[in-house]
């Protein structure tokens, strides 16, 4: 501690007993009536004193944190919100920690800090480096639709980084929320043909898929959106016609919230690694540690400049320059991964 910080702490102080003392020598009002209690100080020289506390408090504040002693905490605030022990914070930002979401041996939540690299929805949880472990041990779980044994590996590819297969885990064991209904997934490009080094592609789900292909049109015009096709389609997983005013949707998918999170959690691991140009794809080598490249999804994302918004289902590839692959990453990248859960949450979950 600085001299000048002591210093401030003892003038502090001083002030503080200064007005205790004065506050006690002050004759109270004469009045007719016996007073109460007379032992016990009154209310408003309780309020003195408390608040004469929260003077001292904040004197000290400002000698040892001067910007920010004039901020109100989350905790002292009137409208705060106390965190529950198992819930999910608010939103993150990059470089900031979360809480681990594992759980102790003693029940408890996990009270480690883990750093947050990107920009993700406040939906994700993370892990610590002990509880990842713990989490990528298990072979498999037993499916709660019809009790048959599900095995990771079955599922989730070896080249995706450790953490995405943690929680791509998470995702498969949990139980389906009540909220989550069938759906569709539906997949847009956004078409920008100037750029030739990557492809945007929005991955999302809908209930009302001809509603929701309207809506989307509406809400962002800045770019010609083309419907690439639509999970799980129609006539045997064939999309059908997919120009606007002749899409007719099919039959559902089950469950369409828990699928949209297990593709995008893969998506973005694609994006940021870029690992589908490998030129092994779709069976690159396996990753046994987390590398990132240049991928563009992250926290490269801007915000849309029609609506403002930052969509978390836009996942931008690099795009394959040459060979059989080119112009073909919905078709071998998006398309199988969508098709792949798809199977999973129809069959499992």
């Amino acid at each position: 501690m600085s001299h000048t910080a002591s210093q401030l702490i003892k003038d502090q102080a001083k002030k503080l007993l200064t007005k205790v003392l004065n506050d006690e020598d002050k004759p109270e009002k004469s009045s007719s009536k016996p007073p109460v209690n007379q032992g016990a100080p009154s209310s408003s020289q309780d309020h003195s004193l408390v608040q004469s506390l929260n003077e001292l408090s904040l004197g000290i504040k400002h000698a040892l944190h001067p910007h920010d002693a004039t901020q109100p905490s989350a905790s002292s605030s009137p409208n705060a919100k106390p965190a529950s022990a198992g819930g999910r914070p608010s939103k993150s930002k990059k470089g900031s920690d979360d809480q681990c979401s594992g759980v102790t041996k003693a029940g408890q939540r996990c009270t480690r800090m883990v750093k947050i690299e990107d920009d993700d929805d406040e939906s994700e949880e993370r892990f610590c480096h002990q509880h990842s472990k713990e989490l990528l041990g298990p072979s498999g779980f037993y499916a709660r639709k019809n009790g048959e044994w599900v095995k990771f590996d079955d599922w989730i590819p070896d080249h995706l980084q450790p953490d995405t297969k943690v929680a791509l885990r998470v995702e498969m064991e949990k139980a389906r929320t009540p909220s989550d209904v069938p759906g569709y997934i539906y997949t847009f490009e956004i078409r920008e043909p100037d750029n030739t080094k990557s492809v945007k592609l929005k991955v999302g789900r809908a209930v009302n898929l001809v509603k929701r292909i309207d809506e989307w049109g509406k809400q962002c015009g800045s770019k010609e959106q083309v419907l690439r096709g639509w999970y799980p389609g129609i006539d045997g997983g064939k999309a059908g016609s997919l120009m606007k005013g002749r899409v007719m949707g099919g039959k559902k998918a089950a469950w369409c919230h828990r699928l949209e999170r297990l593709i995008h959690i893969e998506l973005g691991d694609l994006v940021e690694t870029s690992v589908h140009l490998d030129p092994a794809w779709p069976k690159p080598r396996p990753r046994n540690e987390s590398k990132k490249s240049n991928g563009t999804n992250g926290s490269k994302r801007k915000a849309c400049p029609d609506c403002g918004k930052m969509h978390q289902e836009i996942f931008e590839f690099q795009r394959y320059q040459k060979g059989k692959k080119k112009g073909k990453e919905w078709e071998l990248v998006v398309k199988p991964v969508i098709e792949r859960w798809g199977r999973l949450v129809d069959s499992y979950l």
